[in-house]
């Protein structure tokens, strides 16, 4: 009995032990709570390292790269009005030899067996001429002559003899007697030198009259415009419908006769609607040669004035501002050519507030 009694004692003994010591470790979780908030109440807040004052960027790199100007642009057409063609013979129409196109300088039909020779002249033919005659008209048939590799004087107004060998030699060609005196009857003219004809009229047997309408010029293409366009101080090359001309220095405009010429005679172009022509063709726009550009963060440009520009580099403690000619950007980025120097000399550049007090020389 005395053996039972000692061992229960010892339990209780166990169990007031652990119940102290919990006490105690609760006692300290909760004095270190209460110690957390005090210093989170009363020690003052320190700003994260992330969160401090930005430092403020006075430099950047520059670097040179080789640039192309390649660019896709959209190319307007400009469109002439139609224009009807008149004969100048009257009679039956014995032979036709017009099909959809007509060129400068060759047989388009025959009136009461004399052949009708298309031309293209600057000055319309409107009368007969012969040896001794003046006028812009002559001057034009002179040009023409020697264009079509007849004997002439081109940029002479004057229908001298080798005027009239050249055009005897020509109506031998196209079929007629020979003679040196132009008569007005034995020509068509025509506004371009190789046109398209519609409603053609003079069919073999139809009765023809002097100065009326035999056919029509649908309007050609005159002109192609990149719309919004820039000029540039580099002479560059434009690709139309897979036809590639230059496009000189200043000019945002394709004019070369012959170039729109191969342009209209595509067939991505001669398959578009006229709604789809007035939206505009694209094109590809590219240097003719390759150029060196010095490539900066657009923010180190300053007193922008149309292409004309400055940057400022640094040299040793003095920041100079550079004149410069903006050739593009892109991607936040401007692609730059010094007015003076060698691009590759720079190879940093000055931003932030230091540009407000330099100004473009």
């Amino acid at each position: 009995m005395v053996h039972q009694g000692t061992k229960q004692r010892k339990r209780r003994n166990m169990r007031h032990g652990v119940a102290a010591w919990t006490w105690v470790l609760l006692t300290a979780i909760t004095v270190a709570a209460l110690t957390v908030c005090a210093c989170a109440l009363w020690l003052p807040d320190r700003a994260p390292v992330t969160l401090g004052a930005a430092r403020t960027l006075t430099s950047a790199g520059a670097s040179v790269q080789d640039y192309s100007g390649a660019q896709q642009v959209n190319v307007v057409p400009t469109i002439s009005a139609d224009k009807e063609l008149l004969g100048n013979a009257s009679g039956i129409v014995t032979e036709n030899w017009t099909d959809d196109e007509i060129r400068s300088g060759t047989r388009v039909y025959q009136v009461n067996d004399r052949v009708v020779v298309a031309l293209h002249t600057d000055t319309p033919l409107f009368r007969d001429l012969k040896t001794g005659d003046k006028g812009e008209d002559v001057r034009s048939l002179n040009d023409e002559l020697s264009r079509l590799g007849y004997d002439s004087v081109p940029g002479s107004d004057v229908f001298n003899w080798n005027t009239g060998n050249g055009w005897r030699q020509l109506m031998i060609d196209s079929g007629n007697a020979g003679t040196e005196e132009l008569s007005l009857a034995d020509t068509m003219w025509i506004p371009a030198d190789v046109v398209n004809v519609r409603n053609w009229s003079a069919q073999q047997g139809a009765t023809v009259s002097a100065a009326t309408a035999i056919g029509t010029v649908p309007g050609t293409l005159t002109k192609l415009t990149i719309r919004g366009g820039r000029p540039s101080d580099q002479e560059r090359s434009i690709t139309v419908c897979g036809v590639t001309s230059a496009l000189p220095a200043g000019s945002v405009e394709i004019t070369d006769a012959e170039t729109l010429r191969q342009i209209a005679q595509t067939e991505a172009y001669a398959s578009k609607t006229p709604e789809e022509r007035a939206a505009g063709i694209d094109a590809q726009v590219t240097f003719a040669n390759t150029i060196q550009v010095l490539r900066v963060p657009a923010a180190a440009v300053f007193d922008v004035d149309g292409t004309a520009a400055c940057i400022a580099v640094r040299n040793s403690d003095d920041v100079s501002a550079m004149p410069v000619q903006i050739i593009s950007s892109e991607l936040g980025a401007s692609l730059v050519q010094p007015v003076n120097g060698n691009v590759g000399q720079i190879k940093t550049v000055v931003i932030g507030p230091q540009l407000n007090t330099l100004h473009c020389e």
